[in-house]
């Protein structure tokens, strides 16, 4: 009877056993994950990004009657264009880093136009007149 009474009690405790292992996990789990520490070093690369600030366009003359000199301070090759009223590309040329461009703009109709600089990710735009 003694053995039969200490053989039901330890399969008892084996069977129980897995249950309270499980519950004590499940609530150590939490306490666990507050106490980790942080990682510092990960596996991940990440990239800075790219400069998305404004490209300064200066205009050498405005308003102008023949000759629109354009510079910028773009570091990279430079999209100039001359936009009309309706918003399209009047005349384009392409610069270096660090070059100015000179647009003859005497054949064109007086108004207003819009000078858009273009390098990569950057842009800058300045409004001139031309023809008075």
């Amino acid at each position: 009877m003694k053995t039969s009474t200490f053989l039901g009690f330890l399969l008892a405790l084996l069977i129980a056993s897995p249950a309270a292992q499980a519950q004590t996990a499940a609530a150590a789990a939490p306490i666990a994950a507050q106490s980790a520490p942080v990682a510092l070093i990960t596996d991940k690369t990440t990239v800075a990004p790219a400069s998305t600030a404004a490209i300064k366009v200066r205009l050498e003359t405005n308003p102008v009657t023949r000759h629109l000199i354009v510079r910028t301070d773009a570091s990279g090759p430079t999209r100039v264009e001359l936009n009309g009223a309706d918003g399209h590309p009047v005349l384009t040329r392409d610069l270096l880093a660090g070059d100015l461009v000179s647009l003859d703009v005497s054949r064109l109709p007086m108004g207003s136009y819009l000078v858009k600089c273009t390098s990569g990710e950057r842009s800058g735009t300045k409004r001139v007149i031309l023809g008075q």
